[in-house]
């Protein structure tokens, strides 16, 4: 049974969504706000906590808002949030249903849009809230019921707001909800959270605890990742929820790197999702993260903890080179039916290449251990167009 950190507050395992009514009820909640997918809620079997659920407080249920959280869809929901008044907000779903569900009690009280791009652009921190939080994943993937930030997009742009308030008073994590997606969004969310780990143990901001969540997820994804997807057993769907949860807890401390910054303007401009965004780039950064020289690294940066980094990170894919390990990923994400070639998903020339890294994040790169500029960083990206 897989294993988990015990300084908060995680019901972990199989049927732990019936929990969800006594959870709510410890926190003494009157009125709750149902965050959650269209169609996730019922399709992974949340929904059958529901009647219970009823008993214990009144519920308001909702689901209007898109992936990749979107200020126009918050606005919406803190206009409710002031019409429901709840006492606690439950997130269930994917990562854009419990980001919303964070950032409802992050600007809870804020209905006017003009005052809430104002704050979202401003980007202070999240320190305090009035009402409770509680966080349900329905996929093994994006970890953020372990995280004390949230993603949300003003048109083009995307923010990351954060702070101490934005982690949930308990999190429920039940296997048996992420077993009903199709194989493509396991994999896809699932490769996301392997690329969490990945880039967690190289992340300058990192430290002895993240690096330690971040080897511990890896140990739990690398071999129920392909079965999971494949077969879906109980059991790979445990270890799974598992190594999401750890790498989760692991970018918490860290944040992640250059293959997250480059994944944004890739879902954005060709539409893919997320984690297989992210995918496309990690097997260029594998191998140029593992085999890069003293001088190539930020300022700063300890040699011998890249150095640990990298070892680790080969030792995870079974590889003894940087190009081995390159490969052994791209074996890992075809063995989940996730294609790597960035010609079939319309990146087909240096040229575009070249627009994506133009738009990449900044501060993601500044927590990169290997110094990019934009025409290192096209070149390296562009080498198979």
């Amino acid at each position: 049974m897989s294993v988990l950190p015990t300084d908060r507050d995680v019901r972990f395992g199989e049927n732990a969504v019936a929990k969800l009514p006594a959870v709510v009820a410890e926190l003494d909640a009157k009125r709750v706000l149902l965050v959650c997918g269209r169609h996730a809620f019922e399709a992974s079997g949340a929904a059958g906590c529901l009647p219970e659920l009823v008993k214990t407080a009144a519920v308001r249920r909702w689901s209007e808002f898109r992936a990749n959280t979107d200020a126009l869809d918050l606005i919406e929901g803190l206009r409710l949030v002031e019409e429901v008044q709840p006492d606690v907000v439950v997130g269930v779903g994917g990562g854009s249903a419990m980001d919303m569900a964070k950032l409802l009690c992050a600007y809870q009280g804020v209905t006017d849009e003009a005052k809430l791009h104002e704050l979202i652009r401003a980007g202070g921190p999240v320190t305090d809230r009035s009402m409770g939080l509680v966080l349900a994943p329905t996929t093994s993937g994006s970890g953020s019921e372990a995280t004390h930030f949230a993603v949300v997009y003003i048109e083009e742009d995307k923010f990351s707001i954060a702070g101490p308030a934005m982690l949930p008073d308990t999190m429920i994590l039940d296997p048996a909800l992420t077993m009903s997606a199709t194989p493509y969004q396991k994999a896809a969310s699932g490769i996301d959270a392997f690329a969490q780990a990945l880039e967690s143990l190289w992340s300058v901001g990192g430290d002895e605890a993240s690096r330690g969540h971040a080897v511990a997820a890896l140990a739990e994804l690398v071999p129920a990742l392909p079965e999971f997807v494949q077969t879906g057993s109980i059991e790979s769907a445990t270890r799974m929820a598992a190594g999401a949860h750890l790498a989760g807890r692991a970018i918490d401390v860290s944040k992640t790197t250059a293959a997250h910054a480059m994944s944004y303007g890739i879902t954005k401009t060709y539409g893919l999702p997320h984690g297989h965004a992210v995918a496309l780039t990690l097997q260029y950064f594998i191998e140029a993260h593992a085999a890069a020289t003293e001088e190539m690294l930020q300022p700063g940066t300890s040699v011998q903890r890249h150095t640990d980094a990298v070892a680790a990170v080969l030792s995870a894919l079974d590889a003894d080179s940087p190009a081995q390990a390159r490969r052994r990923f791209v074996e890992l994400a075809e063995a989940c039916g996730l294609s790597l070639d960035l010609v079939e998903h319309g990146i087909t020339d240096r040229a575009k290449m070249a627009e994506l890294t133009a738009r990449v994040n900044v501060e993601r790169m500044g927590n990169n251990p290997v110094v990019f500029t934009a025409d290192s960083l096209t070149d390296l990206l562009s080498v198979d167009l």
